[in-house]
């Protein structure tokens, strides 16, 4: 009786009040295999231990021309023939015969008369069981009655021994309020209705016996099986629809059929196929319903477990108003029911086993056909192409051109569907095809789109392989620059773009795709001079090009003007080339010129207008289905959150990036990714973790595809080594950098810390003419670009310490555009008044410094300025706040707890990334993060323990430290 609990206490206080010589009425209804005869026998059996004469029975079908049959059977009395008396009834005198009889029975002790399946019942019993409950009213008689609401053939989930529960929605008629002969099954259930609704009138107790819900489904799956069940095994028994009958024989039949494994206390799932038990259940639903409609209901299923009465009329060639009776008699059966705007099977298992009756090459066919009149009519490519994959055969032309329109139409909204799409019909596709090599190019740009890049290399180099035509060679080599590019090998991305660029007989269009596939290679090398000439020859052409190859122009453009110093220039193009896109085509969108915007206004710390840029790249790469550009966001958003000195998000955002870098083998940006961590590490004083990033980075440097990330890396490098080993180790990663800097600055440009530490560095080694000279690189920088604050107050720091300018460095702690950098302006400051003797300058100073590093996370500098203040005597306690456990509430980020709230609240992961600004990907790792912490494994444990702890999950800032 596993989820039946309410219906029998409301039994057992009936059973009761006859014991104190009351009578009661308990009216049991449901579907098929609700447990409507389960509980019956259970109550006949209790009632029967506490004293009760129990007098059950049922009606059957063919019952139905015997009167008052299931009645004279539960009491195993024959009916007297009716003596000879005209004016009165002979029924009359049957229905009097059994009253006198329940009566008598009552003399001795209380009596419980169950029936069950009273839909059958003959007119002649309702009448009499409603005459007899009223006459015995006032008699120790319990009445239990039960019909089931579905009035089709005997369904296979009612037959004998079934432990049984319903669907969720109501069966009704095709034609409501239509009237039923009195004769017919559903007319004899619409009398029982009236029977029931009398009752209830009286005082009778009705009660449905609705699906099982998930907690009890699981109850059941251990009380079949000996074990707890996991997860993916009640997945599949959640297609039961919580019909204890059709989840028992499920469960049953793979017990049987060894598709469980039982270990450990835990069952586990091995098959996802149903036994043949669910299958025979099926069979015998089938076996009941007339020739139409078994067909309708077959065909129907090829279409899903959800279909339009439409679609299904058009699949069997009918007008919808001709299919009405086999709608209504497959509803009566209980098979099918009612949404608000489709039919559907009532179990999803049920539907599935009709399915896979279905003969494959009939299945195929219907597939195919269900896939063409989706297309032809114009309706969702994306569900006729679901139709045509499984209505294909290998080499089938006829049903892949089809599939080519769909995957098309896919692709230009849903990459990730078009790739698997795009990717099946290549592979059905025979060589000698003359379609399977626009098949082959339309796959490589869904699989390159959707990030699998693998994938799409492996099909460009199959393809290369064989005999190919000049054109269909530098489409091909088109597709695997870009893949090359976006894996991070820029030169090998360059060499495949040129040798397309060479091959004969090219189309413009053909041409721009390698123009643009050479622009963006030769952006991700060192040195700018080539990218910049391909880049300013297709604007100075511009109008013999395509909207998309002069957009990446412009991008590529204002890159290297950037990376050569030419601030302005690389701005005003980024701003144009965001602008072009804005409302262009896919393909315009596609070059994502607001990730090297984003880039651009970090390294001059706009911030507020970079987190704005950031969140529009990454809604674009979303809205686009470019998940190959999906990482990209996160790892500009990690170096904004280490500008803004936020250093736990950083850490979030670049090991977000660097996941989503690794499952896709896009490693455009996971360098800077890197860096980041690297960052964070050696400013927390983690010194082995610093080393551990760039060691895992090391061979990524050599196919980077962002021109500035060797010197990033080198630099990082060098503080690490500097901070270990000193000035001169440090030297010998970086001192190669110092005579580049004039001509290659893009390492100034993107750090203004960067120019200060490289003349710190070289001072403590005693190499006062590489201090010189970024001194020089810095000022150059500086002096072509009056507008920008941050190389400029880069070169004031530099200066200041070249020279111990305490005036320089002081303006460089006020015109600093972050808060690190004028710390360390500041600290430089506090040295060079300490030297000159300024002793409380020099702490005013240092202090101001040491706030700075604070204010940012940047321990092991804060540490640094304690140990200097405490040598010029100056003691300063330690408010910092100690380092967080490992696990635990207390061990939670601010904006890991902004997300525990949010999610105990009920948001959903989109929800909570659309509040607070992030990504849904980001979301999800704090998320991971969360549990791992806290010890748990889902949303639902995260709210139960927070309500269990009577946690305040916001902290100050929490939702609004941006």
């Amino acid at each position: 009786m596993r989820g039946r609990e309410p219906e029998w206490h409301t039994f057992i206080h009936l059973l009761r009040a006859a014991g104190d010589g009351l009578g009661g009425t308990l009216l049991v209804e449901g579907e098929p295999g609700t447990g409507k005869s389960l509980l019956l026998a259970e109550a006949a059996s209790h009632a029967s231990r506490q004293g009760f004469l129990p007098v059950t029975g049922g009606a059957e079908e063919l019952e139905e021309f015997i009167p008052l049959a299931p009645l004279f059977m539960a009491l195993d009395e024959p009916p007297a023939h009716a003596r000879r008396n005209e004016e009165l009834d002979p029924r009359i005198q049957l229905v009097e015969q059994l009253r006198v009889r329940l009566k008598s029975c009552t003399a001795t002790r209380p009596v419980l008369v169950g029936l069950d399946d009273l839909q059958w019942a003959d007119p002649a019993t309702l009448a009499a069981l409603r005459t007899l409950h009223w006459e015995l009213s006032s008699e120790p008689v319990v009445w239990l009655l039960a019909r089931c609401t579905v009035t089709g053939p005997p369904s296979a989930l009612s037959l004998p021994g079934g432990a049984p529960s319903p669907s969720r929605t109501s069966t009704g008629s095709w034609t409501p309020g239509a009237r039923s002969a009195p004769g017919s099954r559903k007319g004899r259930n619409v009398e029982a209705e009236r029977l029931f609704r009398c009752l209830e009138k009286q005082g009778a107790v009705r009660v449905e016996l609705g699906p099982l819900p998930d907690d009890v489904v699981a109850e059941v799956a251990a009380d079949v099986l000996g074990a707890v069940p996991q997860p993916d095994l009640l997945a599949l028994a959640a297609g039961a629809g919580g019909n204890p009958f059709l989840l028992t024989e499920l469960l049953s039949g793979m017990r049987e059929e060894g598709t469980v494994e039982v270990a450990g206390g835990r069952a586990r799932l091995l098959s996802a196929k149903a036994p043949e038990r669910v299958h025979a259940l099926v069979r015998h639903l089938l076996d009941g319903l007339g020739r139409d409609t078994r067909q309708l209901v077959e065909a129907a299923a090829v279409l899903g477990r959800s279909f339009s009465p439409e679609d299904a009329a058009e699949l069997v060639g009918t007008p919808p108003a001709a299919l009405l009776p086999a709608f209504e008699e497959a509803m009566d059966a209980g098979i099918l029911v009612t949404t608000q705007e489709a039919l559907e099977f009532r179990h999803e298992l049920v539907w599935q086993a009709v399915v896979a009756a279905l003969p494959p090459p009939v299945r195929h066919a219907l597939h195919h056909q269900i896939g063409k009149i989706l297309l032809d009519r114009g309706g969702s490519p994306m569900r006729a192409a679901g139709h045509l994959i499984e209505g294909t055969r290998p080499g089938d032309a006829r049903t892949l051109t089809g599939l080519d329109q769909a995957v098309i139409e896919v692709l230009a909204c849903s990459p990730r569907a078009a790739a698997d799409l795009a990717v099946q019909a290549v592979e059905l596709s025979d060589l000698s095809d003359p379609g399977r090599f626009a098949r082959v190019v339309t796959a490589v740009e869904a699989t390159t789109e959707a990030g699998r890049l693998d994938e799409a290399g492996r099909l460009v180099r199959s393809a290369l392989a064989r005999p190919v035509s000049p054109p269909a060679a530098a489409e091909l080599r088109c597709a695997l620059s870009g893949i090359l590019f976006m894996g991070g090998q820029a030169a090998e991305a360059v060499a495949e773009a040129d040798a397309a660029l060479t091959e004969p007989g090219l189309s413009g269009h053909l041409r721009d795709r390698a123009t643009l596939a050479l622009l963006y290679g030769l952006a991700g090398l060192p040195g700018t001079r080539r990218a910049a000439k391909e880049a300013e020859a297709v604007l100075a052409a511009a109008e013999r090009h395509g909207d998309a190859v002069v957009a990446g122009a412009m991008v590529v453009l204002a890159m290297t003007r950037w990376n050569s110093g030419r601030l302005a220039d690389g701005l005003r193009l980024a701003r144009e080339a965001v602008r072009r896109a804005q409302g262009g085509s896919v393909a315009v969108r596609r070059t994502h010129p607001r990730l090297a915007l984003a880039s651009m206004l970090t390294d001059i710390r706009r911030l507020d207008e970079a987190e704005i840029v950031v969140r529009e790249a990454r809604e674009e790469v979303e809205a686009l289905g470019h998940s190959a550009w999906a990482s990209t966001p996160a790892v500009l958003r990690a170096r904004v959150e280490l500008v803004a000195g936020r250093l736990d998000d950083a850490v979030a955002e670049a090991q977000v990036g660097l996941d989503l870098a690794g499952s896709l083998g896009t490693h455009l940006f996971s360098s800077t990714a890197a860096s980041v961590l690297g960052t964070v590490a050696l400013r927390r004083g983690d010194l082995r973790t610093a080393a551990q990033h760039l060691s895992a980075d090391r061979d990524r440097l050599s196919r980077h595809a962002d021109a500035t990330v060797p010197a990033r890396c080198s630099m990082l490098a060098a503080q690490v080594a500097e901070a270990r080993d000193g000035p001169v180790e440090a030297m010998k990663l970086v001192g190669h950098l110092y005579p580049e800097l004039r001509e290659q600055c893009q390492v100034l440009v993107g750090d203004p810390a960067c120019a200060p530490w490289l003349v710190r560095v070289a001072l403590a080694a005693g190499d006062r003419a590489r201090a010189e000279l970024a001194v020089t690189a810095a000022e150059n920088l500086a002096g072509g670009n009056p507008g920008f604050r941050t190389v400029r107050a880069a070169a004031t720091h530099a200066r200041g310490l070249l020279e111990g300018d305490a005036e320089a460095l002081g303006l460089a702690a006020k015109e600093g555009t972050d808060a690190w950098a004028r710390a360390s302006a500041a600290e430089d400051l506090g040295v060079v008044l300490a030297g000159s003797g300024d002793h409380q300058e020099a702490v005013r100073s240092l202090d101001e410094a040491l706030a700075g590093y604070e204010e940012t996370g940047s321990a092991r500098d804060a540490a640094r300025l304690r140990r200097r203040l405490r040598r010029m005597g100056v003691r300063h306690r330690h408010w910092a706040t100690a380092e967080r456990p490992v696990s635990g509430w207390a061990s939670l980020t601010d904006t890991e707890c902004a997300v525990s709230l949010l999610v105990t609240q009920g948001w959903t992961n989109r929800q909570v990334a659309d509040q607070m600004f992030i990504s849904v990907h980001t979301v999800a790792f704090h998320l991971r993060q969360i549990f791992r912490k806290l010890g748990i494994a889902s949303r639902v444990e995260l709210t139960r323990l927070a309500v269990e702890q009577g946690r305040d999950l916001e902290r100050p800032g929490g939702l609004d430290h941006r």
